[in-house]
């Protein structure tokens, strides 16, 4: 797994359970097909199951790592540099 943390980082492990959670919920919902026709409550467990997974892995994918690219604090660190170049433009001292 040394290829997966030198590219990924340190939430690789945090990637791979969420994509064999999504794969699971996958294969539970192709299960669930085999039949021919699907309700919406069969539908729902595999559905929750794969979103849990794909949410798992973006979380790894996003906090788990140490590269600049991969931050998810962009928007906040914007908006506070947007304030402070206002603030100073208006001559307001921060407090």
């Amino acid at each position: 797994m040394s290829w997966l943390e030198e590219n990924i980082g340190e939430g690789y492990q945090q990637v791979v359970v969420g994509f064999t959670v999504f794969i699971i919920g996958a294969l539970l919902g192709w299960m669930e097909a085999a039949n021919g026709q699907m309700t919406a409550a069969e539908v729902y467990m595999p559905a929750v199951i794969m979103l849990s997974g794909a949410m798992v892995t973006m979380l790894g994918l996003s906090f788990g790592t140490e590269s600049e690219e991969d931050r998810t604090d962009d928007l906040m660190n914007a908006i506070n540099d947007l304030t402070a170049r206002m603030n100073r433009m208006l001559g307001q001292e921060e407090e």
